[in-house]
């Protein structure tokens, strides 16, 4: 059951990298199977093991947290901490060791080399690099833009408004937002994100 879940995670990350509809919907339904799989083995004589399958699948919803930018984020990373210790401490509590800890470690590796890279290059790499909708998806170059303003990459942020103001050709409204968001990349006073079309 988890091997075909975590198979079918993986796919749903394929569909985010090509930024193709209900990615999001799919990774979030799999995490919570996942977790609601992991809750219900705790009632088990495999505990130990169900806590590291609980933490293993805590770890790949906060991957989605991070993926999303999801405001909630931090409280994800904190949950997959404090699960992960409990399994830790479960799985040397009751030897042998759990297979269940190899796969863990890896979700944990995993999501520390993505949340060690900087939040505009992660962002590129997962919603534009390979979007099938990268020359026609303004509002995705929008936010990547203001994701280099706030790291001081004001050339690349410029850039990638260019981009947006390509893609928007044509759309009145946005491009309207979009000069005005050139203007504070500019002027360095672009401090807070609103989607296209939602006002400043």
């Amino acid at each position: 059951m988890h091997a075909i879940l975590t198979l079918v995670f993986i796919a749903a990350l394929v569909l985010k990298l090509l930024h193709l509809p209900y990615h999001t919907v799919l990774l979030l339904a799999v995490a919570a199977i996942g977790i609601g799989t992991s809750l219900s083995g705790l009632r088990s004589d495999r505990k130990s093991e169900a806590w590291c399958r609980l933490a293993f699948w805590t770890w790949l919803l906060h991957l989605v947290a991070l993926l999303k930018l999801f405001p909630f984020r931090t409280a994800t990373l904190v949950l997959a901490v404090a699960i992960t210790v409990v399994a830790v401490f479960m799985a040397f509590r009751h030897r042998p060791l759990t297979n269940a800890l190899r796969p863990l470690a890896g979700a944990f590796i995993a999501v520390m080399l993505v949340m060690a890279v900087p939040t505009a290059t992660r962002f590129h790499f997962t919603n534009l690099r390979f979007s099938l909708e990268r020359d026609t998806d303004p509002g995705t170059w929008d936010k990547y833009s203001f994701l280099l303003s706030r790291e001081g990459r004001k050339t690349e942020a410029l850039a990638a408004n260019d981009a947006a103001l390509a893609a928007a050709a044509g759309a009145a409204p946005a491009l309207q937002d979009l000069m005005e968001r050139r203007t504070l990349i500019e002027q360095d006073a672009w401090d807070r994100y609103v989607p296209l079309g939602h006002g400043q």
